[in-house]
């Protein structure tokens, strides 16, 4: 792993074979290379505070990630290319591979996104033929207007927090649940408590669905309050609600909900 190095008070010293100076452990990791016969290039030998890798800008003082303006703006225009049906409704293979390798790219910075690709993916499942064409379907195209939307109105910079906290720091937990014939959810600090009958024409009248639309409809209220939550905590009973959120992957029945429970957590 010769990206792992890392110095807490780093101390430069000269390396006769680039004449430059480099931290110690990069000089000492050079010249294990050097007996060992392995390869290497002075251009590749980078050391900063912040440094780009994979054209991202990674700052570890600031604890960030972030796209250039450029590569932002490329990325959007890249989406709504591809969904542009005025030319042509189908791509190759391979084109969409492109695409969904240059947005998988973008999730460094945009992590929650990642349900929009869901329709794509499933539409290139088991194409074997690099020049196959494929055809674009509504589905596709609405999900990579809301990807390209979403991207735009973001500043492209990626806060690293803490991903696991424990419940003790939630700043509001709520529990929810659903039957066949309604939904609720409750705020047990705050005594307050919501409920509603379900849909008369749920677009999927299945208790999956329903106990999705409860969260959706909790985290909606939570991202209306003053300050601003940071750590929501939701209960349900439902375990497929919970790999839905932890994979940030759903069958398309229940991707809708998924993407616009994403839009207000971004």
């Amino acid at each position: 792993m010769d990206d792992a190095l890392y110095e807490l008070e780093p101390a430069l010293i000269y390396y006769e074979l680039y004449d430059s100076w480099y931290p110690r452990k990069q000089v000492n990791l050079l010249l294990l290379y050097n007996e060992l016969g392995l390869r290497h290039i002075k251009k590749k030998q980078l050391f900063s505070h912040s440094l780009e890798i994979i054209g991202l800008h990674v700052d570890p003082t600031k604890m960030t990630i972030s796209m250039s303006d450029v590569s932002h703006n490329e990325l959007i225009t890249a989406i709504r290319s591809f969904i542009d049906t005025s030319q042509s409704r189908r791509h190759p293979v391979v084109e969409w591979q492109r695409i969904l390798g240059w947005i998988n790219w973008g999730l460094n910075t945009y992590p929650l996104v990642r349900p929009a690709l869901q329709s794509a993916y499933a539409k290139i499942s088991g194409k074997q033929i690099a020049r196959a064409q494929v055809y674009l379907n509504r589905t596709v195209i609405r999900h990579f207007n809301w990807l390209a939307d979403t991207i735009e109105t973001s500043h492209g910079i990626r806060v690293l927090d803490a991903e696991e906290w424990d419940q003790t720091d939630a700043d509001v937990t709520i529990y929810t649940d659903a039957s066949l014939t309604g939904l609720g959810f409750v705020i047990p600090e705050r005594c307050l408590g919501f409920c509603a009958s379900t849909p008369t024409d749920p677009l999927h009248p299945t208790i999956f669905y329903f106990e999705a639309l409860a969260i959706a409809s909790a985290v909606l209220w939570a991202s209306g309050l003053t300050p601003p939550t940071c750590h929501l905590l939701i209960y349900t009973d439902s375990l497929n609600c919970v790999d839905i959120f932890n994979t940030l992957s759903a069958h398309d029945k229940y991707n809708d909900i998924l993407l616009f429970i994403m839009r207000i957590l971004i």
